[in-house]
């Protein structure tokens, strides 16, 4: 069975901002943390992986007072994303000291045994903070694993090995010639290094295989998934910008939500700009905004419609005061709306009228299915659906993630009618991967009616918004290949 390694080099963190103006202007070290998450997070989401593999710089200056502070602040994001991946850990010059890496990470140089292959982490030594050089002991090692039956080699360091890079700087060990006989004796199926921030294609040399990831510090924020097949090797690089597609993020909250973590309208805008986007939406749930958050968490917007329509509690005025700003052709403003118990959108009109976008969603239905059978929840839910669709909404949000959140069985029949609905009331259909795995069948019934897909980060947290990659790929694999721009809302 294949084994899939998240390659991730050069983060480059720093969280002092003081400390992150001295860095070179490519890197976006501020942004280090963030760009871990979402990496694996992207990768989560297209696939998996089964094993991390971090190629050292993982900061800007490890001898900083607070690199210790930065180091468990990326060990952190790993373990909110990935908490049980097998992790594999190079330290690298701007590092410093390998051992306090390491241990932050919980990781160890040497052999790692994973799924069939024996991976060989080396921590080289390192002069002025540039001038690698590969241990004696670190040789002897490899020539002893050699001798020993196992899985096939896998050697990881921080230094590029082959091909040879032409430049002032020492991006290869002093001793390069000597490790490359040494992986050629050795039988290496594969050498994977960082430290070159461009990159190096997977390439060849004496019967060994070689790849040097590209920095994800520097645009286009770019990360590895080098497959493992036997004594096959792929890698497949990707890229968290999504520059040149002509791609909007039509659902990011604020921090008027109820439900967000650090997020704000001017840091989503940022991270639209940053990572390639051609728009961005914000959006907030309507009804959070008409409500307190106890009512709201009740559903009692739904189940007694006065609640909502009192605006005895409304931060709508708010809202709009907020946002109104922030409009431009870039920047749009959405509402999130649900249907209520009277059959009505939970949306004054007024609010109607100021908007540019107006989703809808289902996160309670007005009636209680809970003992009923799943066959007839589904039909609950389509009728929920048919009444929120003909109150007019711009795009269906997260179409089918009720039913999965109530742990239903999403009918096949119920696709194709959903998309007909979609289609009948010129309605767009929003792909959404926040916590909700949609249906490609799904999606390929919208392009056979001539739905219009948008793309929907659904952003709770800063490192969400605009991570729309694996929507890209599930477009396209419902389209066939096709190009997904003819099929985008805009």
């Amino acid at each position: 069975m294949p084994f899939r390694l998240l390659v991730i080099a050069d983060i480059h963190y720093v969280s002092d901002p003081t400390a992150a103006a001295e860095a070179p202007a490519s890197r976006h070290v501020l942004l280090g943390r963030e760009l871990l998450r979402r990496a694996i997070e992207d990768a989560r989401r297209r696939g998996g992986f089964d094993a991390i593999a971090l190629m050292g710089d993982l900061l800007e200056d490890g001898r900083a007072p607070f690199a210790l502070a930065d180091l468990r602040a990326l060990r952190a994001e790993i373990d909110a994303a990935a908490p049980e991946g097998p992790l594999l850990v190079v330290a690298g010059n701007h590092d410093d000291h390998g051992e306090a890496v390491l241990d932050a990470f919980g990781a160890r140089t040497g052999l790692v045994e994973l799924g069939g292959y024996r991976f060989c982490v080396f921590c080289d030594a390192y002069e002025e903070a540039k001038y690698g050089t590969r241990r004696e002991s670190d040789r002897r090692l490899l020539r002893e694993l050699a001798r020993r039956p196992g899985g096939p080699l896998v050697a990881l360091q921080h230094n590029p090995m082959n091909p040879p890079i032409d430049s002032d700087y020492p991006f290869m060990l002093t001793n390069r010639r000597e490790v490359l006989r040494d992986y050629a004796d050795a039988g290496v199926l594969l050498s994977i290094s960082g430290h070159y921030h461009a990159g190096q294609p997977l390439n060849a040399a004496d019967g060994v295989r070689f790849y040097t990831a590209p920095a994800l510090a520097e645009q286009p924020f770019p990360y590895a998934l080098v497959t493992l097949d036997g004594q096959e090797v792929s890698v497949e690089e990707r890229r968290l910008s999504l520059e040149p597609l002509p791609v909007i993020d039509t659902h990011a909250h604020t921090e008027f939500a109820y439900c967000g973590r650090d997020i704000s309208a001017a840091g989503a805008i940022e991270r639209a700009r940053r990572f390639g986007l051609s728009g961005i939406c914000l959006t907030e749930h309507a009804p959070q905004l008409y409500c307190t958050a106890e009512a709201f968490w009740a559903a009692r917007h739904v189940h007694d419609p006065a609640v909502w329509r009192a605006g005895r509690h409304s931060r709508m005025a708010d809202f709009r005061r907020a946002m109104e700003p922030l409009r431009s052709d870039f920047v749009r403003i959405g509402l999130e709306v649900e249907l209520d118990a009277d059959g009505c959108l939970t949306l004054r009109e007024e609010d109607r009228a100021w908007v540019d976008r107006i989703l809808g969603a289902i996160h309670w239905l007005p009636e209680d299915i809970s003992e009923r059978s799943d066959a007839a929840a589904a039909s609950a839910f389509l009728r929920a659906n048919e009444a929120l669709l003909a109150c007019g909404v711009d795009v269906l949000a997260h179409p089918c993630r009720y039913l999965r959140a109530c742990g239903r069985p999403v009918p096949r029949e119920l696709h194709a009618e959903l998309a007909q609905m979609l289609a009948d009331t010129d309605t767009a259909a929003e792909i959404n991967l926040h916590i909700n795995e949609p249906a490609v069948a799904f999606v390929r019934e919208c392009i056979e009616r001539g739905v219009k897909i948008a793309f929907g980060s659904d952003a709770h947290q800063p490192w969400e918004v605009a991570l729309l990659a694996p929507n890209v790929s599930l477009l396209a694999e419902a389209a066939g290949g096709d190009d997904v721009a003819r099929y985008l809302l805009g």
